[in-house]
C-alpha cells in the first residue's frame, strides 16, 4: 500500500497538472487517468493530447528521479531477484469515446469510463511490458498529437488486439530511463492556466527539458532509419531483407574490431592476410566476428515472430527470448 500510494502522488500531481483526470486505481497496480476531448477545434485537441504526452514523460522522469522510489533499488530482497531493479512505469495510450457515470448501488458508488476504448489502452499497457517498452499509443492518438512531437514517435507495430476486428499501428517514444539520475528536487509547481496560453509550447519544453534530452541521448539516427525499412520491408512481405536489417539494428552506431583486416597483395601468393597496422589498402573484416546482439524490444518480438512463421535460421544468430504471455496477436 505504501509503495502505490508513493507512486500515485507522482503520477496523480503531474496529470493534474496537464488537465488529466485521475480515476482510479485497477488491480492494485494500474492508474487509469483520462483526458476530456469535448473541443472541435483541431489546436486545441491537439494541445490536450500533447500534455497527456507531457504528463507521461514527466511521470516517467520524475519516477527516476524520486529519492522515495530510489530506496527500492537498493532493497536486498528486490536486488536478489531482480538485479539492477528499479521502479519503472509502462504506459498505453489511446483515444475514443467512452460513457462516464456512476456505477454502483446506495452502498458504493464508483466513477467510472465503459468503452472498448479503454481496454484498448489497458491492452497497450500490458504489450509495452511484452515489447520492453515504457509506452504504446495507437495510431489514433497519434493523428491527434501536434505536427510537431510526430517526429518523436517511431512506429513498431502493426498489431490486431484481442476482441478487436481492425488492427492498431502501435507508437512508442524511445527514451533510456537509466540516463537519469536521483535529485533532491523533483517537481516544480505550474499554473495550469498558462499551459492553454499561445506562448507556451509544449514541443518546445520537451525538447529543451534537460532530462529528456539526456534520454533521448542514446538512440542514433541509424537505428531510427533501419528500423524503419526493417519495417516497410517486414510489412511488404520480404521477411529475410526485414530480417537481415533488424539483425543489424543498435541504438548506437556499431564500432566494427580494427584489429582484423585483410591486406591485398598481387603476388603470386595472392592475398596475404596480415595483423599490422600502418598500410594503405586495408579491408575490414566484417564477417570473423558475431554482431552485438540486438537489444530493443519491438526488434527482438518481430524477429522471433518471424522466425516461429518461417524457418529463416535466425535461432542460430541468438539466443530466444523467454516468451511472455500475451493478449495481443501480432500481424
Amino acid at each position: 500500500m505504501v509503495f502505490v500510494n508513493q507512486v500515485s502522488e507522482i503520477v496523480h500531481g503531474i496529470c493534474d497538472t496537464y488537465h488529466g483526470s485521475p480515476n482510479k486505481i485497477i488491480g492494485g497496480n494500474s492508474f487509469l487517468v483520462v483526458w476530456r476531448i469535448r473541443e472541435t477545434d483541431q489546436e486545441v485537441r491537439a494541445k490536450i493530447a500533447d500534455m497527456a504526452m507531457m504528463s507521461f514523460v514527466c511521470i516517467t522522469i520524475e519516477v527516476q528521479k524520486s529519492n522515495t522510489l530510489a530506496v527500492y533499488r537498493f532493497h536486498p530482497g528486490l536486488q536478489q531477484r531482480f538485479p539492477n531493479f528499479r521502479v519503472t512505469l509502462g504506459f498505453g495510450l489511446h483515444c475514443g469515446w467512452a460513457i462516464e457515470g456512476a456505477i454502483g448501488s446506495e452502498y458504493k458508488i464508483d466513477a467510472s469510463y465503459l468503452s472498448p476504448n479503454v481496454n484498448v489502452a489497458s491492452q497497450l499497457e500490458a504489450a509495452s511490458d511484452q515489447l520492453g517498452l515504457w509506452i504504446l499509443l495507437s495510431n489514433y492518438m497519434v493523428k491527434l498529437c501536434s505536427d510537431e512531437l510526430l517526429s518523436y514517435f517511431r512506429m513498431v507495430d502493426n498489431v490486431m488486439l484481442e476482441g478487436s476486428k481492425k488492427t492498431l499501428r502501435l507508437y512508442t517514444l524511445d527514451l533510456d530511463h537509466s540516463r537519469v539520475s536521483v535529485k533532491p528536487k523533483l517537481r516544480g509547481t505550474k499554473k495550469k492556466a498558462r499551459l492553454w496560453t499561445s506562448d507556451f509550447d509544449i514541443v518546445e519544453i520537451l525538447s529543451e527539458h534537460s532530462d529528456f534530452v539526456e534520454m533521448r541521448e542514446p538512440y542514433s539516427k541509424e537505428f531510427f532509419e533501419r528500423f524503419a525499412v526493417g519495417v516497410r520491408n517486414y510489412e511488404a512481405g520480404e521477411w529475410l531483407v526485414a530480417r537481415d536489417l533488424f539483425l543489424t539494428c543498435h541504438y548506437s552506431e556499431v564500432v566494427w574490431c580494427f584489429k582484423c583486416f585483410v591486406l591485398k597483395v598481387d603476388s603470386a601468393d595472392g592475398l596475404r592476410v596480415s595483423d599490422g597496422f600502418g598500410v594503405s589498402d586495408q579491408e575490414l573484416c566484417r564477417n570473423s566476428h558475431s554482431p552485438e546482439r540486438p537489444v530493443d524490444g519491438p526488434v527482438l518480438a518481430l524477429l522471433e515472430f518471424m522466425e516461429r512463421s518461417l524457418d529463416t535460421s535466425i535461432s542460430r544468430h541468438f539466443p530466444k527470448r523467454a516468451p511472455k504471455s500475451s493478449g495481443w496477436i501480432t500481424g
